[in-house]
């Protein structure tokens, strides 16, 4: 079942790791299992302990602890696993508890009073946090990024006794180095993180329903885009043209497409977009090529319905397309789907909702065709 835009489903596909944890981090508790996961310094020397520098921020031994973590997932976990994907979720959260758990033990090993036994997924809450403190407040009024883990730390005391203060402590000092760059070289690279994401499960779990796995958008967004020649404005224009509406939105969320495409998902509004960053020219090239595409489809469509639809593989960008082929999908409702989205994610959720057709044909530009034909008039 499709997660993205399925009508029939009661509400939409939850994160997958922040949501996950909160039934792991609620099943330990219930089995007992926080004492045996508990950061324990003494411990630690026997290697059949060593899990405990990870293992700590699953358990639990206090209700009020195990409540605030569980609270802090929906409120922060599932907001930055959607902005960066759930593989890069979840590995910085391991990376960031790894770290907590390190400081912590080099805390305990240097006599320090109030680093032991201590355990709470909060301090990767708090290190999670850190870790984007360089990023500008969203809207205005809000608190400033680096305001909110120093908050966060400063109340989590007041409301539960678990974890210890110097825990907490070490989870955002390892957000800090985070954000400084100290742990870049741990990092998935994005080839790895492409191989990852084009595997057979997390294909199929991209499109499950009640929990769903979310692409990273920094693979989406960094990739560059194809322009069709004399698109390009020669200069950058001030004013960002609007579609046209007889092409956009004759419902809410789809528009008519030709025949074997299904709804045509609407232009992303660029506040939710993950290409916020593009300079000028390039939103206004890629606003520019998405009405083109448009336009060419619904007067393809136009001719009827035994008309085919003639599509150049140069309205499309190459790299794009040679991510979705290295996913499986084949070229010629690939080239339909990133013509008719413009972007990967969306794309992949017309391909895996079966919402592309193979009516289509596509051009090389060289007068070829696929599937075999004598090339668009």
């Amino acid at each position: 079942m499709s997660a993205r835009d399925s009508p029939g489903l009661l509400f939409p596909a939850l994160p997958l790791a922040s949501s996950g944890l909160m039934l792991l981090l609620s099943s330990l508790w219930l089995v007992g299992a926080g004492p045996s996961l508990a950061l324990a310094p003494e411990l630690l020397p026997d290697p059949w302990q060593a899990h405990r520098l990870l293992t700590h921020a699953l358990g639990h031994t206090a209700l009020p602890g195990l409540l605030l973590s569980l609270l802090l997932l929906p409120a922060l976990g599932w907001r930055q696993e959607h902005r960066l994907g759930t593989l890069r979720f979840l590995h910085a959260s391991a990376l960031l508890a790894l770290a907590t758990g390190l400081l912590a033990a080099l805390l305990a090993g240097l006599r320090v009073l109030g680093t032991a036994g201590g355990c709470g997924y909060v301090p990767v809450h708090l290190a999670m946090l850190a870790g984007q403190s360089g990023r500008p407040p969203r809207a205005p009024g809000a608190l400033p990024a680096w305001l909110r883990p120093w908050l966060l730390l400063a109340l989590t005391p007041l409301l539960s006794s678990e974890p210890p203060f110097l825990q907490l402590l070490c989870g955002l000092l390892a957000g800090l180095a985070y954000a400084a760059g100290a742990f870049r070289w741990l990092e998935l690279s994005e080839q790895r993180l492409q191989a990852l994401q084009a595997g057979g499960l997390c294909r199929a779990l991209a499109g499950c329903w009640p929990l769903r796995l979310l692409p990273a958008p920094s693979a989406v967004s960094e990739l560059p885009v194809t322009h069709p020649v004399g698109a390009r404005p020669p200069s950058p224009g001030p004013l960002l043209l609007p579609a046209p509406p007889s092409l956009w939105l004759h419902g809410k969320g789809s528009a008519p497409g030709p025949p074997g495409l299904g709804a045509v998902p609407s232009p992303p509004s660029r506040e939710g977009s993950s290409e916020v960053g593009l300079p000028l020219w390039a939103a206004l090239d890629e606003q520019i090529l998405q009405e083109a595409i448009q336009a060419s489809l619904l007067e393809e469509s136009a001719q009827g319905p035994g008309s085919p639809l003639w599509l150049p593989k140069s309205s499309v960008s190459s790299l794009r397309l040679q991510q979705l082929e290295r996913m499986g999908f084949p070229t010629e409702q690939a080239v339909v789907a990133l013509a008719a989205t413009g972007r990967v994610e969306g794309a992949v959720s017309l391909l895996v909702g079966g919402q592309v057709g193979t009516e289509a044909l596509v051009a090389d530009g060289r007068g070829s065709v696929h599937p075999n034909g004598p090339g668009p008039p």
